[in-house]
């Protein structure tokens, strides 16, 4: 018997400019199960320069969270596509 479970994973670096350096400020992965469920970890490389670029980090956090909702949602479009008496 084979069983194959289907899952997705993002992994999103963080960086900025420091002086003539880009530097790593944050990691974030993003795991989704085959039921939409995602699951996240995060570590922080840098927290004084994430302080310091604090808007930006907020602004790529939001990309990196719509991103994860698009793959949870096209993750339920395909499995209420192949069965269709299964409601959410």
């Amino acid at each position: 018997m084979l069983k194959v479970t289907k899952t997705r994973q993002l992994i999103a670096e963080f960086f900025v400019q420091d002086g003539d350096q880009q530097k790593l400020v944050k990691t974030t992965v993003v795991n989704t199960d085959n039921e939409a469920v995602s699951t996240t970890s995060e570590t922080l490389h840098d927290p004084d320069l994430y302080a310091k670029n604090r808007k930006v980090m907020r602004t790529h956090e939001q990309e990196l969270r719509t991103m994860r909702y698009k793959i949870e949602d096209e993750i339920l479009a395909e499995r209420d596509n192949s069965n269709p008496d299964h409601q959410e």
